[in-house]
């Protein structure tokens, strides 16, 4: 598959959640989806293209991480489209950036994940 679509990010994300949607339920989604790819390309000699057009994997503890740094806010966070907006956020920040908007993802997890503690 990845050879099939050019290695090209918005290729396999486009196949995975347009065009086959069915055949891939749980990839599919927002979050996992682009989670996935950048596993993939951190964990194996996967090279990608438009590797910077992967964007954060939204899930409920980067929602919760983007909502404490203020960058969405209280309305933004009860609405239907939270993950878009969450998405949408971190890409207008990383604009221009050596890093790309996944690189966030883990860092934030953690954070959110240990309860927005401090680390000592």
């Amino acid at each position: 598959m990845f050879e099939q679509l050019d290695n090209d990010v918005d290729k396999i994300r486009n196949f995975i959640q347009q065009e086959n949607k069915k055949k891939f339920p749980y990839l599919s989604g927002t979050k996992i989806c682009n989670y996935w790819l950048y596993v993939i390309y951190q964990y194996t000699d996967r090279k990608y293209k438009n590797i910077e057009h992967l964007t954060v994997a939204p899930d409920t503890h980067v929602i919760q991480a983007t909502y404490k740094l203020g960058l969405i806010s209280n309305e933004e966070l009860n609405n239907n489209d939270v993950q878009l907006i969450v998405v949408d956020r971190w890409n207008e920040l990383f604009k221009g950036a050596k890093y790309k908007p996944i690189d966030i993802h883990t860092p934030l997890w953690l954070w959110s994940r240990n309860g927005f503690r401090e680390v000592k």
